[in-house]
Formats: C-alpha cells, sequence, structure tokens
C-alpha cells in the first residue's frame, strides 16, 4: 500500500471519530491528529479526497473480491496490479473513490499471473 493511502485511511478514520460524542480530550486528540494527517498528505491528493468527500460518505475504501466497496464496480486487471505497486495512491475507476486492497481480499494482483482469464486456478 502507498504511503499517502494509508495516511488517507487514517484521516479518514479520524474525521468520522470527530463526529461521535467523546469527550472533550479525544476531541483535542482527533483535531491533532487530523491536522497533522492533512499537512502530510500532498496537496492534490487532499484536494481530490475533499472533493470526494463531498460526493460520497467513504472516499476512501477497500477492494473486496476485486471490486470497489464503495460502488461495487468489478476493477480491471491493469486497476488490480496498480494496487499492488507501492510508488501510488489509487482510485476506483468508475466512482474515483480511494482504493486500498481490503483484509479478505481473494486476490493480489501478482497471484493473478498463473491464473487462466476466468480468475480461477486450475485444479
Amino acid at each position: 500500500m502507498h504511503w499517502t493511502t494509508a495516511k488517507l485511511i487514517k484521516l479518514d478514520q479520524a474525521e468520522k471519530y470527530l463526529t461521535h460524542p467523546w469527550s472533550e480530550h479525544l476531541r483535542f486528540e482527533f483535531g491533532n491528529l487530523v491536522r497533522d494527517l492533512r499537512h502530510e498528505i500532498p496537496p492534490y491528493l487532499l484536494a481530490t479526497y475533499d472533493q470526494l468527500k463531498l460526493e460520497n460518505k467513504d472516499p476512501v475504501v477497500g477492494v473486496v473480491h476485486e471490486k470497489c466497496d464503495g460502488c461495487t464496480a468489478s476493477l480491471s486487471l491493469v486497476s488490480l496490479k496498480r494496487l499492488g505497486k507501492e510508488h501510488e495512491a489509487s482510485n476506483c475507476e468508475q466512482c474515483g473513490r480511494f482504493i486500498y486492497l481490503a483484509v479478505g481480499h481473494d486476490l493480489t494482483p501478482s497471484d493473478r499471473s498463473h491464473l487462466p482469464t476466468g480468475g480461477h486456478p486450475v485444479r
């Protein structure tokens, strides 16, 4: 996972926590975390994140069973391979959300090279 994607996930979670009725101390801590993350994420990614947040409830979603967990669109092989690279953040081709391989995904892009076109191993 690209480091900016990890920070976008953390930012999205921290901003969601700010909406909960926490104690004032925790609100202060989450507020500081949000501020720090917004300084660390490149401005062009932050602008995309903010725009997605206006359009969607979840601007950063996992990929489960080769589908975007936000819009449920199947991802292309190119998108799946891009997810395996650590030098760039990835977006869903359909909805534009930032995507990452979620826990429990069925295959990583590198695992797909030995599979037939149907996507299932030969037994």
